[in-house]
């Protein structure tokens, strides 16, 4: 098997509480992105936002749902439309998921 079979597309590199938030870095491929997640709890609403670390003021994204899972969706079908334009390459949402998931982010 070569190597680039065993090692993963996506991994988390960091993770750590901000405030209310709970903040993920990853490294997809060679693009560093920060994720992070926080809830609202006047509405009971989930928030997600995130960044690539490559340009030198990054330009954020996020999302928001009922669940972290949902907030996650609509952050990653954001970045989908925009994929391509300055501060915002394409990246792997279905492996970034399948990450947050075997850490229990969402």
């Amino acid at each position: 098997m070569r190597k680039n079979e065993t090692t993963p597309k996506v991994r988390i590199t960091d993770q750590f509480r901000s405030g209310e938030s709970m903040v993920y870095d990853l490294k997809c491929d060679n693009i560093r992105i920060t994720i992070s997640m926080s809830s609202s709890r006047q509405d009971d609403q989930w928030s997600a936002e995130a960044l690539a670390k490559q340009a030198p003021d990054p330009p954020k994204i996020s999302g928001s749902g009922s669940s972290r899972s949902e907030a996650l969706t609509v952050l990653a079908e954001a970045w989908r439309l925009r994929s391509g334009s300055e501060g915002f390459p394409w990246l792997d949402w279905t492996a970034i998921r399948d990450a947050l998931l075997a850490v229990r982010a969402i």
